[in-house]
């Protein structure tokens, strides 16, 4: 049996001259592009310099956002903030009967409207459950927008998009 020779201080390969070189010329690039970000930088800042004031008041205006413009997004996020969500969602799930199943829910609270995706295993449950939302739970109107069996599925249920419009 041969004996085993453990070295731990051997010595680290000296780099190719080639890696050298790389790394200089990366080093170089480095510099390079810097320099030239400092001069596009100070021939920006001499042309703002020398603009008209108009010209700059008018450059800022149009990058920032109208006064009005400001005003209408706060009061949708305020509109969106207040409506009911959490009634929307108890009105839908007290009322769901267990053979449908929830998909998808798309709420506008601009005009209290709603897009539901459901699923049915057949006509007449989708069909019973439509009259319980118009009936029990006080939706002001509800609508089928389309239906498809899904035949990609061995159950082939039903999938179907109601629109909801809701009472506050």
């Amino acid at each position: 049996m041969r004996s085993l020779r453990l070295d731990f201080l051997h010595p680290l390969p000296r780099p190719h001259w080639a890696a050298w070189l790389l790394l200089v010329a990366g080093l170089a690039m480095a510099v390079w592009v810097g320099w030239q970000d400092r001069q596009v930088g100070t021939a920006l800042a001499e042309a703002v310099a020398a603009a008209p004031p108009e010209a700059r008041t008018t450059a800022r205006r149009t990058t920032r956002a109208a006064p009005g413009e400001q005003q209408q997004a706060a009061e949708s996020a305020q509109a969106q903030l207040q409506v009911p969500w959490g009634d929307l969602f108890v009105r839908l799930e007290a009322n769901r009967p267990k053979r449908i199943a929830l998909v998808a829910l798309e709420a506008d609270a601009r005009k209290t409207e709603a897009t539901v995706t459901a699923e049915a295993k057949n006509a007449r449950d989708m069909l019973a459950w439509i009259d319980e939302l118009k009936d029990k739970a006080g939706f002001a109107s509800v609508t089928l927008a389309s239906h498809t069996v899904r035949e990609d599925d061995p159950q082939q249920p039903i999938r179907f998009v109601l629109r909801l419009v809701w009472r506050s």
